[in-house]
């Protein structure tokens, strides 16, 4: 699979979150596939893969972490970060267990960009250390 090193893939359902991802992100300079599903983004391989991709984990039909599954099934190795208004610990717990970053919703945007910028939301090993 080829990279597209511009372009970051937002998967939310909410279209609110989208245009404010979108509108974030591009003001930065990347450009932006936005997905309101996890069978719209997974709809999009085989092609161009993302530099970075940006999932929500509460959706309607497939949930966050297992779109990220799907995607690393697919062969998919761009670092992805999951994002949450309900960051329960479970969630916590099976984002770390799939070496899967978490954000909690509202994002704080700066903190965000700077991990995004830094190249820090890259896949953690399980055997690496957990927080």
């Amino acid at each position: 699979m080829s990279s597209d090193p511009s372009t970051i893939f937002v998967v939310d359902d909410d279209p609110a979150i989208l245009h404010s991802m979108r509108f974030l992100l591009e003001s930065e300079g990347h450009r932006v596939e936005a997905f309101a599903s996890g069978d719209a983004v997974l709809q999009a391989f085989p092609g161009p893969s993302p530099a970075f991709v940006i999932l929500d984990q509460v959706m309607p039909g497939m949930d966050g972490l297992e779109v990220f599954r799907r995607l690393r099934a697919s062969g998919l190795a761009t670092p992805a970060v999951l994002m949450t208004g309900h960051p329960d610990p479970g969630i916590r717990a099976r984002a770390r267990d799939a070496g899967l970053p978490l954000i909690e919703k509202p994002l704080a945007l700066d903190a965000f960009m700077t991990m995004l910028a830094a190249g820090e939301a890259e896949p953690r090993s399980r055997e690496g250390p957990t927080d």
